[in-house]
C-alpha cells in the first residue's frame, strides 16, 4: 500500500460468520419445514426457547433460539439490523469482543424472554443478539466512543418500540433483554486503546 492510499478498514469476520450462519440455518429450516413460513413445532425441535420448565432442562436453547427465524421477513429484518449495527462495532471492538457481545446478548434476551413468559410460548430470532447492538452502541456513545448524533438512538430505539406495540408476536421481552445487556457489557469490553484507529 502507498503512503497515499487511506488505510483500509479492518477486516469483519465476525460478521460475516454470524450472517452465513444465521442464512445457512434458515435454508435449512425451509427444505425441512417445506414453507418460507416456519412452523413453531420446527422451530421448538431445532432448538427455540420455550416454557421454563423444560429450558432447565435443555439450557443450550438460550443461544441456538438467537440463530433461528420464522420467517423471511425475520431474518432478512435482523441480518439487515446485524450489518446496519454490526460492522461499525466490529471494527471498533474487535472480532472477539464482537463475538461475545453479540452472544452474551442473545443470552440476555432469551433469558429475559423466558423469565417474563407465564403461559406456554415458542420464540426465536437474532433480536436479542442485534438489540444488544444497538444498546452497546448507545452505551459506547455515553463514553463518547461514537459520535452517532442523538436523533439515531431516537429513531432506532423509537422504531423498535413501535413494532413491538403494534406488530404481533413479537418478542419484545427479548429486544429489552438483548439491549441492556449490550449496553452494560460494551462498557465494559471496549478497548480504551485505539478505538479510533479501528473504527
Amino acid at each position: 500500500m502507498s503512503l497515499d492510499e487511506p488505510p483500509r478498514a479492518p477486516p469483519i469476520p465476525g460478521f460475516w460468520l454470524l450472517l452465513i450462519a444465521n442464512v445457512a440455518i434458515y435454508v435449512a429450516l425451509v427444505l425441512s419445514n417445506g414453507d418460507l413460513d416456519i412452523a413453531p413445532r420446527t422451530i421448538a425441535i431445532w432448538g427455540g426457547l420455550v416454557p421454563q420448565p423444560f429450558m432447565s432442562e435443555e439450557p443450550w436453547r438460550y443461544l441456538t433460539a438467537g440463530f433461528l427465524h420464522f420467517s423471511l421477513v425475520h431474518i432478512v429484518t435482523n441480518m439487515i439490523c446485524l450489518l446496519a449495527w454490526g460492522v461499525p462495532l466490529e471494527r471498533g471492538l474487535g472480532t472477539v469482543r464482537f463475538m461475545i457481545l453479540f452472544l452474551a446478548s442473545i443470552a440476555g434476551g432469551s433469558f429475559l424472554s423466558v423469565a417474563m413468559h407465564e403461559g406456554p410460548f415458542i420464540g426465536a430470532g437474532a433480536s436479542g443478539g442485534v438489540s444488544g447492538l444497538l444498546g452497546a452502541l448507545m452505551g459506547l456513545w455515553f463514553l463518547r466512543f461514537v459520535g452517532l448524533p442523538a436523533s439515531f438512538f431516537v429513531i432506532n430505539i423509537g422504531l423498535n418500540i413501535a413494532v413491538a406495540l403494534f406488530a404481533p408476536n413479537v418478542d419484545w421481552q427479548a429486544h429489552l433483554g438483548g439491549f441492556i445487556t449490550g449496553l452494560v457489557l460494551a462498557m465494559l469490553l471496549v478497548p480504551r486503546r485505539g478505538w479510533h484507529s479501528r473504527a
